[in-house]
């Protein structure tokens, strides 16, 4: 039995899969940038805020909640290590792929 590729299916195949791809890159400084929530930033100075965007649809497809979030925060991170913060906390729910966040200086 042969197997047959049918090429009308790439397009199909690549809307499937680009939703799962992730576009963002955590910089060298975001990575010491911690995720807290609003509550765990107690001891700290809020010195800025961030605002972070994504696509939220792909391709026509939505994309995952989950994947968004975890792309949004690595924005923010990165935007929080250029203005000197070490956390960051969402001031925001997602919103069309746009989040809102706070910018803190915490105690080592």
């Amino acid at each position: 039995m042969k197997f047959r590729f049918n090429i009308r299916l790439i397009p199909l195949l690549a809307m499937l899969t680009l939703p799962a791809c992730t576009w963002v890159t955590l910089s060298d400084d975001g990575k010491s940038v911690r995720l807290l929530t609003e509550n765990g930033a107690a001891d700290c100075k809020k010195i800025g805020t961030a605002q972070s965007q994504v696509k939220s649809v792909v391709a026509g497809v939505e994309r995952s909640q989950d994947k968004m979030r975890e792309e949004l925060a690595a924005l923010a991170r990165n935007a929080a290590a250029d203005i000197g913060g070490n956390a960051i906390a969402a001031s925001s729910a997602i919103e069309a792929g746009i989040q809102h966040f706070f910018v803190y200086k915490c105690p080592e």
